[in-house]
């Protein structure tokens, strides 16, 4: 556990500049991460940029931090086992999500986990690591109800942008991935919009405005002909991709959301339209975050107990092969001694017996000294090279 990394910045934790300059450092320059680590996980999505390492032995964390991140870039944070262990819950549960609650966050950091399973850079702690997450995130999304489904980033906008419109209303979701989808979705709910959906590659789009009852088209075509819009919602990786050209041809447009990483509207063309980017949304998210607290503080208790839980599980982990080679040799004294005069399954519940005072000790002086101390009594019982495995 004590090999377990994480490394990252967010914009909560961050800012939006940050983050930019991170994601961007992590998908042009991909830094060598097998020099470092055994393992790794990538978590990029438009809140947050962030690396699940298992260091490799002798390297530390700082170590690993200033080789990953150069030092023009801002620090981040960094955490270290239980705490990166911890932070994973906290994220996976949407906890340290701009907008507490949100469904996103738990499918990207499956999907993160898949990913790297895929790429073969996953091995047994960061799979335990994202298991125990996931696992934390389920129990705290059935506990406690802090937002209804499909709640996403979008909804911080959603009431705000709602008041703007008039009615009839012609609004654009630009960028049909998955954010973009939800904001979509959220959208065509409302009485009185006719949706566009538009997209870089069209038939993507046609699929969920068949399924949304909306109207589509390419991201070429909207470019070059823009229907007259009273609203935006861009959801896209495109940096820029809404400029002063795009805004001047739109008299009527009242209100824009942001939610591209990075920015697709270039801020100073969107002057006499209210702007929701990434800023206000974090604003209005932690507005949510005070109103949430006493849920937030329970949801917080959850991720404690589950904490403990799994640093148990994987200390349980870490030593049963030593425990099982402590029985075997309980097995191979009583057989030689005694081995002649007693049944063979006899000798192996004596073995099972009498080991199981030591085992007991050994669990509870790694669970109250940590495992150095369980790794010391497994060196002096000559045992350590098995369990160290």
């Amino acid at each position: 556990m004590q090999r377990l990394a994480l490394i990252g910045v967010s914009q909560r934790r961050g800012g939006v500049e940050a983050l930019t300059q991170w994601s961007h450092w992590w998908q042009s320059q991909a830094p060598g991460v097998f020099e470092l680590a055994e393992e790794w996980v990538l978590v990029l999505t438009c809140n947050r940029c962030e690396v699940v390492l298992a260091l490799k032995e002798g390297v530390s964390l700082e170590f690993a931090r200033q080789a990953l991140i150069p030092p023009e870039l801002p620090r981040g944070y960094a955490y270290l086992g239980e705490a990166a262990l911890e932070h994973l819950a906290r994220v996976a549960a949407s906890l340290d999500s701009v907008n507490p609650g949100e469904d996103q966050i738990m499918r990207q950091v499956r999907q993160a986990f898949e990913t790297a399973q895929q790429a073969g850079t996953v091995g047994p702690l960061t799979r335990f690591a994202f298991q125990s997450a996931l696992k934390t995130a389920k129990r705290v999304r059935r506990e406690i109800a802090l937002a209804p489904a499909q709640t996403s980033l979008f909804s911080l906008a959603r009431p705000a942008l709602e008041a703007l419109l008039p009615r009839p209303a012609k609004v654009a979701v630009v960028g049909t991935g998955e954010m973009g989808s939800l904001a979509a979705r959220s959208l065509a709910s409302l009485p009185g919009i006719e949706l566009w959906l538009v997209n870089r590659t069209p038939e993507k789009a046609r699929l969920l405005a068949e399924a949304l009852g909306a109207r589509f088209m390419s991201l070429r075509d909207f470019q070059a002909h823009p229907p007259l819009l009273d609203a935006l919602v861009a959801a896209t990786p495109v940096a820029g991709l809404l400029d002063a050209g795009f805004f001047q041809g739109q008299p009527r447009l009242k209100a824009a959301v942001d939610l591209g990483m990075p920015r697709n509207i270039v801020p100073e063309a969107a002057r006499g339209v209210v702007l929701f980017d990434l800023n206000l949304l974090e604003r209005l998210g932690e507005e949510r975050r005070t109103r949430l607290r006493a849920d937030l503080a329970r949801a917080e208790m959850i991720v404690a107990e589950e904490l403990e839980q799994a640093v148990a599980d994987w200390l349980e982990r870490t030593i049963a092969p030593a425990i099982t080679q402590m029985r075997e040799a309980y097995r191979r004294t009583l057989a030689e001694w005694v081995g002649a005069q007693v049944a063979p399954e006899l000798i192996e519940q004596l073995a099972h017996r009498f080991a199981h005072f030591p085992v007991k000790g050994l669990r509870g002086l790694a669970r109250k000294h940590g495992p150095e101390a369980a790794e010391h009594f497994l060196q002096e019982a000559g045992l350590w090279e098995v369990g160290h495995g």
